[in-house]
């Protein structure tokens, strides 16, 4: 289960004396031999320097090195460089990462307070928050099920060093609160095991959440699903001993009349994915707890916009199940009926996400969506096409498709448009259904194109997180496992620039 980091964050405009258990992070660019720091001490500053002159460091994006430096008195301080790569290069989501880094470095070494000095360099506000954000990130670990250390000293305090005034930077590190710690909570959902959590246990969190945070909920159980015809969801979650869900979170502002604009942002949540029928090979099988990864996003988005408040209704819709063999379940070869009419033929039904995906589109344009955003990590094809730094953008509608990248490009999310069109219909189309779920490669596109044909003419972007949404590896600011990806962007489409 998720525990938010517990630590404080301050923010000053020097550095405070450095005692036993703190340190001092120092912002270097790889290209430029001189600590980028705005107000360091003098002191830290001059040893920071030798060490650069002496090779000791060079500032290479996502490194970082502990030591202890003299201090004017005889004693020893320690100091923290933090590697931010060229300087012509550096963005807030290169900041956010040397954070988070710097966080879990500072961690292991016991370090229980850091102060962190933010480069020299405009927009300090944006910087403040990015640094905030990282270190939240940083500290999240999945370790929820090893035996815990209760006598392991706790990080406390997070101090960011930056020139007064410090209004905005304050107003900025209180939203990057809200938005990492909204992330990591998603994270804490796509970490968990299958069987901890099924579609079931994944609607309870849900309203646990919404409970919390003042969200509605109007979630479907089984029986709904079923009676309402969403043929796909239920085709999908028959399999399984578990029952299927349709998660529906709603957050409406202070105010909101049923006539103002709703934005629907929909998550595929499948709890875990053996493939069905058409039965995946064992190899990291295990990693598809985390199929539900773009439902975790959404409900993590809906969380952070339950505190910021922006005046945009929006609901979240999460069809979530298990994909399972059984004697139960679909088989290659069967035809469902979705919500929307339409008949999709099963030719594939390790091809299910897509299965799920339709209907809740289908509902949330029946909930009267204007506009539609769907996460879900749909389909290797897209990992082969960007590898895993950018997810795929598919949209029927060229201006919400801009806007949609225009956020993730400022939540340090990166996505690249890529195209859905009939050129390639004849990959969904079917000799004995209106469309079928997988016509091979390029199998990115045929499944966007797919969903498209259930969004219809309401404005509709398809982010596939295949790649991004897992780490395959720990990074140097968080471990193996889930990311979180998707969560800043919703925020950043809804919230918009100007509330930075």
């Amino acid at each position: 289960m998720y525990k938010p980091a517990t630590f404080e964050i301050d923010i000053a405009d020097m550095l405070p004396p450095l005692a036993t258990a703190s340190a001092a992070a120092l912002c270097v660019f790889a290209d430029e031999p001189r600590v980028a720091s705005a107000c360091a001490d003098d002191d830290l500053t001059r040893a920071g320097n030798e060490l650069l002159r002496g090779g000791e460091f060079d500032g290479k994006e996502d490194t970082a090195l502990l030591c202890h430096v003299a201090d004017a008195g005889g004693g020893a301080r320690r100091l923290l460089l933090v590697g931010l790569g060229a300087r012509a290069d550096f963005t807030p989501l290169v900041l956010r990462r040397a954070a988070g880094a710097a966080l879990r470095e500072a961690r292991a070494a016991h370090v229980r307070q850091l102060n962190f000095v933010l480069p020299a360099t405009d927009s300090a506000a944006t910087l403040a928050r990015a640094v905030a954000e990282g270190a939240l990130h940083g500290a999240y670990e999945n370790d929820f099920y090893q035996a815990q250390d209760d006598d392991a000293p706790a990080f406390q305090r997070l101090t960011i060093i930056a020139p007064a005034p410090h209004e905005a930077l304050r107003a900025a590190v209180a939203r990057g609160r809200v938005v990492a710690e909204s992330a990591n909570w998603a994270r804490s959902l796509a970490d968990e095991p299958g069987a901890s959590l099924p579609p079931r246990e994944f609607a309870r969190r849900a309203a646990e959440m919404a409970g919390e945070f003042g969200l509605r909920v109007e979630s479907l159980d089984a029986g709904e699903i079923q009676t309402r015809g969403m043929g796909g969801l239920w085709g999908v979650g028959r399999g399984s001993d578990e029952p299927p869900a349709l998660i529906v979170v709603r957050y409406e502002p202070e105010g909101a009349t049923v006539d103002d604009e709703l934005w629907a942002f929909v998550g595929k949540g499948i709890t875990f994915d053996t493939g069905g029928i058409s039965l995946k090979p064992g190899e990291r099988m295990e990693e598809m707890k985390a199929d539900m990864a773009g439902g975790a996003a959404v409900l993590g988005a809906l969380r952070a916009l339950a505190q910021l408040k922006p005046p945009r209704r929006v609901v979240g819709v999460v069809p979530a199940a298990e994909n399972m063999p059984s004697g139960k379940a679909t088989k290659p070869g069967d035809v469902v009926r979705t919500l929307a009419g339409y008949t999709i033929e099963v030719v594939d039904t390790d091809a299910e996400g897509r299965l799920v995906l339709v209907d809740g589109i289908a509902y949330a344009r029946q909930l009267g969506a204007k506009r539609i955003v769907d996460l879900a990590t749909l389909t290797g094809s897209i990992i082969v096409a960007l590898g895993d730094h950018r997810a795929g953008l598919f949209s029927n509608d060229d201006a919400w498709a801009a806007q949609v990248l225009t956020a993730s490009a400022r939540a340090g999310e990166p996505a690249w448009r890529m195209p859905v069109s009939d050129d390639y219909k004849k990959k969904i189309e079917s000799p004995v259904a209106d469309f079928k779920n997988y016509g091979g490669r390029p199998d990115a596109t045929a499944a966007a194109l797919l969903l498209s044909k259930f969004a219809a003419d309401t404005p509709w972007a398809h982010l596939d997180i295949a790649a991004t949404a897992w780490h395959d590896d720990p990074q140097p600011d968080a471990p193996r496992g889930a990311t979180g990806t998707g969560v800043r962007t919703l925020v950043e489409l809804v919230c918009g620039e100007d509330s930075h």
